[in-house]
C-alpha cells in the first residue's frame, strides 16, 4: 500500500468533470484506489463516492493505492492531479 498527499488546486475541485477523468484512470488499474479526504474515504472508481467528498480548490487529500500495480497507478493519478486534471496528449 502507498499514499500520498495533494493540495486539490484546480479551480472547480474535484467535481463533476475531473472526477471523471480521476474515475477513468482509476478504472484502468487492477488496484484498490482511494481518495481520502480528513475522515471520509472515498472509493476513486466511483462518481458518488468521489463527489461525496466534497473536495474543493486548496483542499488536502490523500491517495490510497494497494494492489499489484500500485506504483504505476500512483504514477499516473499524480500526474492528473498535478496537472490539474488535464489530460496529457
Amino acid at each position: 500500500m502507498i499514499e500520498k498527499e495533494f493540495i486539490i488546486e484546480n479551480e472547480a475541485g474535484l467535481h463533476a468533470r475531473s472526477a471523471a477523468r480521476l474515475i477513468k484512470e482509476a478504472n484502468s488499474f487492477s488496484s484498490d484506489i482511494n481518495i481520502i479526504r480528513g475522515n471520509k474515504t472515498g472509493n476513486a472508481k466511483s462518481l458518488l463516492s468521489i463527489l461525496a467528498l466534497g473536495v474543493f480548490k486548496g483542499t488536502k487529500v490523500t491517495v490510497r493505492i494497494d494492489g499489484s500495480d500500485e506504483i504505476a497507478a500512483m504514477h499516473r493519478i499524480s500526474q492528473l492531479i498535478e496537472n490539474n486534471f488535464y489530460e496529457e496528449d
